[in-house]
């Protein structure tokens, strides 16, 4: 895994920057008495400092607040460690925030307008939102806007601003308005990220209090949480580089690795090619042991107390012209169809030659039919547009099984090629979010390296897994999948060549 270093040097600015200095942060100040956010107030600038007051005394809630400033805000609040290049923005080179706007643009939260970081200009109400549910993780919601000037709203905040919505996150509505071209202020957004996080962890050390909300931890050298519950979410900021071990914790809600650290039990670890890899307490062992499965006449028959077993393939434009009906005569219960992919090198997003035939053909013939699409997405955005590419090839057909998210590295010279892991955790979550909003099921498709290299399995709650090794005879995965990919070279009838075959677990 990719290890962040922490900072060199401490945030300096000129009086665009007098909130963020540390020292002027304030247990109260002389304009916030009666406030409406009053209370928000003092605890993320006095408490935290993550938002602090101006050296005459005063915080200024109403004041607004620029793009440049609330770049520094959102790097303060989730340590980010790893920038992009210095020639991103042709207006940023020598600026007082220029190392956060282009950590921010590394983590694909601060994008820019053609080409400029415009840091001096105000951040609108909808920009903010936008950036704060990409830092925080928060995938895009399909749900309608209950805004009364919900077309207003520009398309890229859509989708963030219904999740943002959904969660509970936006609670300064007047009039049913969101107003979002208008400008933020510093109140409203202390006011949101307080609805988001109830405690932050900035010192490590060992908790073990229990906390009614949700927990972040930013401090880089992780923390020891034990014997406590937290009512709400875990989320573990990008730039922690130590573990966060957890004994006995109990997490109600879902946890969120934003970065490279270690989370979860660390007194258990798989190891696997000479790197250990902690335990997730929140996903299932394995319960399948050779003594489950025997290979008779090219397939597996299946015993097992916990568990039923079917028997399905999944194919391509490859297996040419498929015989579906005499496919299902041979014992084939589910199949998964590919319907398109993203190009290795180039990027390109394609449609398998054979998926209208297949996936129709596979439904005639009563057989489950999911779909599967080979992605190469490197970021979030690149990771909706290939759900929305896959939206569009669905359109019309009948898909009664999961659509799969199979990423993968075929070789070194891809263009996935050394992708963070929890970028790649991240545009799985935002590839089978916006498929779940259209009324889908999900899975992801992974190897033994992705699955433990790559993939946060702890955060695929709700997401069928989908497993691929041939080298044994049962699932080698220390954690229970949903779909085993066995063989590439299994036999079945209406088929002329080779095929995948795969064996589905379900839990009785």
């Amino acid at each position: 895994m990719q290890k962040f270093r922490l900072p060199k040097k401490i945030l300096a600015a000129a009086m665009a920057a007098a909130m963020l200095l540390p020292g002027s942060a304030l247990a109260a100040f002389t304009d916030t008495s009666g406030n409406w956010a009053e209370s928000a107030i003092d605890k993320w600038s006095g408490e935290y400092g993550i938002i602090q007051g101006y050296d005459d005394g005063t915080f200024r809630p109403d004041n607004t607040i620029t793009r440049g400033a609330f770049a520094s805000i959102l790097v303060r609040f989730l340590q980010y460690q790893t920038a992009a290049s210095s020639d991103t923005f042709s207006d940023t080179p020598g600026t007082w925030c220029e190392s956060e706007v282009l950590k921010l643009r590394a983590a694909n939260v601060y994008l820019g307008t053609e080409g400029k970081a415009l840091i001096t200009a105000n951040i609108t109400r909808q920009q903010a939102v936008t950036m704060i549910a990409r830092a925080f993780g928060i995938t895009e919601s399909a749900a309608s806007l209950p805004y009364s000037d919900a077309s207003s709203v520009s398309d890229y905040a859509v989708g963030y601003l219904s999740a943002m919505t959904e969660k509970g996150y936006i609670t300064d509505i007047k009039d049913n308005l969101f107003r979002p071209t208008d400008a933020i202020t510093r109140a409203e957004v202390v006011n949101i990220l307080n609805n988001m996080v109830t405690v932050l962890y900035q010192t490590s050390g060992v908790y073990s209090k229990d906390i009614n909300g949700t927990l972040m931890i930013n401090a880089a050298g992780g923390a020891t949480l034990k014997d406590m519950t937290i009512t709400g979410d875990l989320i573990v900021a990008p730039g922690v580089t130590g573990s966060v071990s957890m004994t006995n914790v109990t997490v109600e809600g879902s946890t969120r690795n934003l970065g490279s650290a270690v989370v979860g039990d660390q007194t258990s670890y798989i190891s696997y090619n000479g790197v250990d890899y902690p335990v997730y307490s929140n996903v299932a062992k394995s319960g399948i042991t050779t003594d489950n499965l025997t290979w008779e006449n090219g397939r597996f028959t299946f015993n097992s107390d916990q568990y039923t077993a079917r028997f399905g393939i999944d194919v391509a434009r490859y297996q040419g012209t498929v015989d579906w009906s005499a496919a299902a005569g041979d014992g084939v219960q589910f199949a998964f169809v590919r319907c398109g992919g993203r190009g290795t090198s180039n990027g390109a997003l394609y449609t398998d030659a054979k998926y209208a035939t297949n996936v129709d053909g596979a439904a005639a013939a009563g057989i489950e039919t999911g779909v599967y699409f080979f992605a190469q997405a490197v970021n979030v955005d690149e990771a909706n547009e290939e759900a929305d590419y896959v939206l569009s090839l669905l359109n019309g057909h009948t898909v009664t099984g999961p659509v799969i998210y199979d990423w993968e590295i075929l070789g070194n010279t891809d263009r996935t090629y050394g992708t963070d892991p929890a970028v790649v955790t991240a545009c799985a979550k935002a590839f089978c979010a916006k498929l779940q909003a259209a009324g889908y099921k999900t899975g992801v498709y992974f190897t033994e390296y992705v699955g433990y290299a790559k993939y946060d399995l702890s955060q695929m709650t709700g997401t069928a897994l989908w497993y691929a090794n041939y080298s044994y005879k049962y699932p080698h995965f220390y954690y229970q999948v949903d779909y085993w990919q066995y063989s590439s070279k299994g036999t079945v009838a209406g088929i002329t060549g080779t095929v995948d075959c795969d064996l589905q677990f379900i839990k009785k």
